[in-house]
């Protein structure tokens, strides 16, 4: 039920900001409102997401520090994304590639406690 009712106001949102399109105000503001609408909509649902690969991460051994860099990374990308895509429906292309290089960035940077885990791992192998 709830995909309908994302559907739904995801719809209503595009078609209110299509018809008001010649007021370029009230377009954005609509389009930006249904989008935090839907993002608030969506949020909840990510606690149970993480709570399941966190329980899936322990029951097969990994490190939980892994899991919780995988989780962080997710949350980056997705917030990186939603705003970008903002950015985009108000034709300012430029900033949203440097927002979804920013997130790209903070990922590597996020990442790289395993990274040099890793190598530590493969240099201790070597030698």
């Amino acid at each position: 039920m709830d995909v309908v009712k994302i559907g739904i106001i995801g719809l209503m949102g595009a078609i209110l900001a299509t018809a008001l399109k010649n007021d370029k105000s009230y377009g954005f503001m609509i389009s930006i409102a249904t989008g935090l609408v839907l993002l608030f909509l969506i949020v909840p649902v990510f606690s149970d997401i993480f709570d399941n690969i966190t329980d899936l991460g322990e029951g097969i051994g990994i490190n939980s520090r892994y899991v919780i860099v995988m989780l962080k990374a997710l949350g980056i990308a997705y917030i990186s994304m939603f705003s970008s895509q903002i950015c985009r429906d108000f034709s300012q292309n430029s900033i949203a590639d440097k927002i979804e290089l920013g997130g790209k960035v903070l990922i590597l940077l996020n990442a790289m406690t395993i990274i040099n885990e890793l190598i530590e791992e493969m240099l201790g192998f070597i030698m």
